[in-house]
């Protein structure tokens, strides 16, 4: 009970390094808590869209190989007949196939109102078949009619009788809106636009060729929906997946939820990452802290306290401030979910609009991992308090810490370790041993802390000194005395920084090989693409246009869609083998492209060492219609950025695919010299009705390719530069723990004749050093590591390394204004200790 008392009034006494530890806690323990609540927010918000989409069907057939699945069906491969197969069933009192395909809808500047998927479906004639509710006006009726979701109709301010413009693949087209729908009580299902046609009209607009992506059905009363679907799935065969209405929401939510556990790992990543920073940061404090309380535990050893008691003492404290900061960073989880959810709204990828949802495994994870990182953090600290000698209550200094030189061991192992991590970094090429040869590198950083300290901060000390004279000598005398504590502050902030560093190197060096394979690969003048992953294409016949206009030496489009092979399942693309290589050359390394005939493939080289395959062999390959068939590797090539991993030729690609999937994804365009300014203007002025696609150059293709990692990097970039507040805020601490180790020293300076501003200088001096030694550091590891880890990730690398020049360019002015900002509170207190007083503090 006395230790606990000591242990109220300790932390009592200490509330300022109490609320900055516990701050420090919260904000890697929201990055988890945060992690969870987005994931089941959306996990939660997409199953009960789902489970209204589902609405009264009893059984809905897909098609059994899963290929190009759409938000609200299977593949668009279902013939007529299915339909009528499907009516006969015994039990089956409605059934109607179900059109979908690629629908945007556009704001009044004609843009699309959202990055992510958009679709277009056919409007069950049954009422019993309908997915969604009629919110308000009525149902479409004719061609130039639609409906659309109530999410959509919000944010386009529209009501029953506006009109809207919709880009298809066959271009855009003008429709009224007869009517608002909805999913229950959801706007629409995952933040994807929908606008609903007629049954009659659909086919044509949306280009499916008649062919359906669902059969919908509904049973007799008294006949469960697992019966029907077990009839259904009799009548119709292996061919065919038949589900109950539920098991097709459930298979609809875990199918988009794939996407929010791609979030979730990323921001999982940053979870750990701001924890580790956490870690380095609440060790470093509870040492130095210790430290400065060896009068304090030495006396509770006078009195009768044991060795356990001591280290109990230490290890309560911690385990108060991580149950503090494990429910202040719970809360402030919900806040950032909230947060991260409106921007990537923002961005143009809607999630489903529900309220935060905060689950026990969220509560239990945020307080064990805020306690636990806490209570590990201090066990070396508890451990040197449990070894407080109670004479030591009667010496005269106690509070100086990280005196003592790192032993010859250290050296050796650190030594070895470093060199071990920079060997492996410069010879692996393989993911795994690269990522160990980081983690050693890192390791080894850490252990050599202390003994880099001197030559790694001597450039900024000998420059500050100069700059701050008899201050920054005593700046720089001070940071000698104590290099194990300078370690632990500048490390944690180059934690923080190699961090960012490794990310944007990775992404800089991932841009660069994809613009350099771009530029090397590409022969076209100019490109007309889609944005991938978003179902949108665009009309076969719009090359066919472009080909014949007046200047065009080539143009050829590329379809793309998926296919199976044992053990892969991936995206490959249709051309034309003769007019093709006049647009772009792969850099074939064997083979060659003119033999692509009938069932043969073109593969990239780099995918070929990744799956085995090789020049000659034969893979049976699985297309969405037509079943299996054997297909012979014919040429290997080195550039797949703009040619796609694996080629077909159009004839078969036309064969293997439903007529909706044989929209082109990319349209090249080769033009005559003395043309090139008026095919780009035709160009532009086609583009107009086909908002969908992006128009570029040779050069703006290649950005436009780079810029998608581009994109993924700066967000990432941004969520952690929470582990660079972090770092920030171990300078402060240090800075203020300082003070409070040195204010009989800064008293004796007073007493001599040091001025306020003095003092002050001082102390910025040491935080400008700290800073910006600690973020070049932690540049210098980040470069390292980044590029043989993009090297290992990309297989290969084209051009010479990237390099983070916004970074670079930011890193030092920044490392300065938060040197100054970090020393701003702890300089102020020790310019206004009183001398009297600091002479007199025990």
């Amino acid at each position: 009970m006395r230790i606990m008392t000591v242990l109220r009034r300790g932390i009592a006494a200490r509330r300022v390094r109490t609320a900055t530890t516990t701050t420090a806690i919260a904000a890697a323990v929201a990055f988890l808590s945060g992690t969870y609540v987005l994931t089941d927010t959306i996990d939660a918000g997409v199953h009960h869209s789902a489970a209204q989409a589902a609405g009264g069907m009893s059984a809905i057939v897909t098609d059994a190989n899963g290929f190009g699945r759409s938000l609200l069906g299977g593949a668009p491969t279902l013939h007529s007949d299915l339909v009528s197969k499907v009516r006969q069933v015994a039990g089956v009192s409605a059934a109607e196939g179900i059109t979908s395909g690629y629908a945007m809808p556009l704001d009044e500047h004609g843009h699309a109102i959202s990055s992510s998927a958009a679709v277009g479906v056919s409007v069950p004639t049954d009422p019993r078949l309908r997915q969604f509710t009629l919110r308000d006006g009525h149902w479409p009726r004719g061609a130039d009619e639609v409906v659309v979701d109530a999410t959509t109709a919000g944010s386009l301010h529209l009501a029953p009788g506006r009109t809207l413009r919709v880009a298809l693949t066959g271009g855009t087209r003008t429709f009224t809106v007869n009517g608002v729908i909805g999913f229950g009580s959801a706007g629409t299902v995952a933040g994807v636009s929908i606008v609903g046609f007629t049954p009659e009209a659909a086919p044509e607009l949306l280009g499916t060729g008649g062919r359906y992506a669902a059969v919908e059905a509904a049973g007799e009363a008294g006949l469960s929906a697992t019966a029907l679907a077990r009839r259904i799935k009799t009548a119709v065969g292996a061919a065919y997946t038949v589900r109950t209405g539920t098991q097709q929401a459930d298979q609809l939510a875990g199918g988009i939820s794939g996407a929010a556990s791609v979030i979730g790992a990323i921001l999982g990543a940053f979870a750990v990452i701001a924890l580790i920073v956490a870690t380095l940061l609440i060790a470093n404090t509870f040492t130095i802290t210790v430290a400065q309380r060896t009068r304090e535990l030495a006396l509770l050893r006078c009195v009768g306290a044991s060795r356990g008691q001591t280290a109990r003492l230490v290890l309560a404290e911690a385990a108060a401030i991580g149950l503090a900061g494990g429910v202040a960073g719970l809360f402030g989880g919900i806040g950032l979910a909230s947060g991260l959810r409106a921007a990537l709204g923002a961005m143009g990828l809607p999630l489903p609009a529900t309220a935060p949802v905060l689950r026990t495994h969220t509560v239990v994870a945020s307080l064990v991992v805020g306690v636990g990182v806490t209570v590990v953090a201090a066990g070396a600290a508890a451990l040197r308090a449990s070894r407080s000698r109670p004479l030591a209550a009667l010496s005269a200094d106690l509070t100086t810490t990280g005196t003592r030189p790192p032993g010859w061991t250290r050296r050796i192992v650190a030594t070895g370790v470093l060199l071990a991590g920079a060997l492996v970094l410069v010879t692996a090429s393989g993911k795994g041993p690269v990522a160990l040869g980081a983690l050693a590198l890192l390791f080894g950083a850490g252990l050599a802390g202390p003994i880099l300290v001197r030559p790694l901060t001597a450039p900024a000390r000998r420059l500050l000194s100069a700059a701050a004279g008899v201050c920054g000598r005593l700046a720089d005398r001070q940071m000698l005395r104590n290099p194990r504590r300078v370690a632990g502050t500048g490390g944690t902030l180059a934690v923080a920084v190699a961090t960012v560093s490794i990310v944007a190197t990775l992404a800089a060096t991932t841009s660069s090989s994809r613009a350099v394979d771009v530029r090397r690969s590409l022969r076209a003048d100019y490109v007309l693409s889609t944005a991938p992953g978003t179902g949108a294409g665009l009309d076969p016949a719009l090359t066919g246009r472009i080909a014949r206009s007046p200047g065009v030496i080539s143009a050829s489009g590329m379809p793309c869609g998926t296919f199976q092979a044992p053990g892969v399942s991936d995206k490959l693309c249709g051309i034309d083998p003769a007019a093709y290589p006049r647009l772009v050359d792969p850099h074939v390394s064997a083979g060659t492209l003119t033999d692509l005939t009938a069932d043969t493939m073109a593969v990239s080289a780099t995918v070929a060492a990744r799956t085995g395959w090789h020049l000659g062999q034969t893979i049976p390959i699985t297309y969405p219609t037509g079943g299996p068939r054997p297909v012979r590797i014919v040429a290997l090539y080195e550039y797949d950025q703009v040619a796609g991993a694996y080629l077909i030729p159009l004839a078969d690609y036309r064969r293997g695919y439903p007529p909706a999937q044989q929209t082109d994804q990319t349209i090249l365009v080769r033009a005559a010299e003395d043309a090139r300014h008026q095919v780009r203007a035709e160009l532009t002025a086609l583009r107009a009705d086909y908002p969908q696609a992006f128009l570029d150059d040779r050069t703006g293709y290649s950005h436009r390719v780079a810029s998608g990692i581009d994109l993924v990097a700066t967000m990432m970039t941004g969520l952690l530069a929470l582990s660079l507040l972090i770092g920030l805020i171990t300078v402060a601490i240090a800075l203020a723990l300082s003070v409070l180790e040195r204010t009989r020293e800064i008293g004796l300076l007073r007493a001599v004749g040091a001025e306020a501003r003095q003092i002050r200088t001082i102390i910025r001096v040491e935080a400008l050093t700290t800073v910006v030694t600690g973020s070049l550091t932690g540049l210098v590891l980040g470069l390292s590591i980044g590029w043989p880890l993009a090297r290992a990730l990309e297989g290969r690398v084209l051009g010479p390394p990237g390099v983070p020049v916004a970074l670079l360019a930011a890193v030092l002015p920044a490392a300065v204004a938060a040197g100054l900002l970090a020393a701003a509170v702890p300089a102020r207190r020790a310019s206004h200790l009183g001398v009297l007083t600091a002479l007199h503090t025990e």
